[in-house]
């Protein structure tokens, strides 16, 4: 590929946190309208990576996303499952057939639930025709991850021939993703970091509707969850827009999830 750096915004598309209650399970796409004003104004391409169920349930939301922005739709699991109680390839084929189904077409992206995804998958990911895979966070979370010496750029993971693993971008070094939730929990400090902090050349920058906008949904939380979802809720819309006018000052070119496996196919 060239040496152009690469910046891609992507949202994890879903209903807010799969509650019980009717009422609270999808008040986020209230904002929908505010989040492509905002997409809009800063004139960049979106990949949405969409939950099978929510495709289901809120077809007309996804289509009002591609009508309006520029923007490309990958799969994200068919039911958000955390817990991970569910075989993966079953867990997939439902993904791709609410995608079929929508779309005409297979998707060729896949991104896992909190990045929740095991070696031995991405075989299986490949085998049903996936070109690329979103899932890495080369990073630590405790109990969820340990990606501490995974790349930061796109790479073929071991098990797999020729699939690419497009990483959740994060600053080298420190190791913290470029996901709107953590600068929502780290504040001005951490979004002043980003105009100088040395970053990958292919940046994935993630987003999810309820990093920006406040609901109900985030007062049922249970704590500690409440707090950190909440925490600097009021400035997030105003460091993303700043978070990405500094990527752009620092040379960074918009591109899709399609556009940065094209690069390095």
């Amino acid at each position: 590929m060239s040496d152009t750096k690469l910046l891609c915004l992507t949202l994890d598309l879903e209903n807010d946190w799969y509650f019980d209650d009717p009422e609270l399970d999808h008040l986020v796409f209230d904002y929908l309208e505010d989040f492509l004003e905002l997409v809009g104004e800063l004139d960049i391409p979106l990949s949405a990576f969409v939950v099978g169920r929510t495709l289901e349930a809120y077809p007309e939301k996804v289509d009002r996303l591609g009508s309006v922005i520029d923007c490309e739709f990958h799969l994200h699991s068919y039911q958000h499952d955390l817990s991970k109680s569910y075989d993966f390839e079953t867990e997939v084929r439902c993904g791709m057939t609410a995608f079929r189904n929508h779309f005409n077409r297979d998707p060729i992206g896949y991104r896992a639930p909190q990045g929740n995804i095991e070696p031995h998958e991405f075989p299986i990911l490949e085998d049903l025709g996936f070109a690329f895979d979103s899932s890495i966070f080369p990073s630590y979370r405790p109990g969820k991850y340990c990606n501490l010496r995974a790349p930061l750029e796109p790479y073929t993971p071991e098990n797999a021939q020729s699939m690419l693993e497009i990483p959740f971008g994060a600053f080298r070094g420190i190791r913290i993703p470029l996901s709107h939730s953590y600068f929502k929990l780290f504040g001005r400090p951490l979004s002043s970091y980003l105009s100088v902090a040395p970053l990958p050349d292919v940046l994935v920058y993630n987003i999810h509707l309820h990093d920006l906008y406040r609901t109900a949904s985030h007062d049922a939380l249970d704590e500690p969850k409440r707090w950190i979802m909440k925490r600097n809720l009021d400035e997030a819309e105003s460091m993303f827009r700043t978070n990405i006018s500094t990527l752009l000052s620092r040379g960074y070119k918009p591109t899709t999830m399609t556009g940065v496996y094209d690069a390095f196919k």
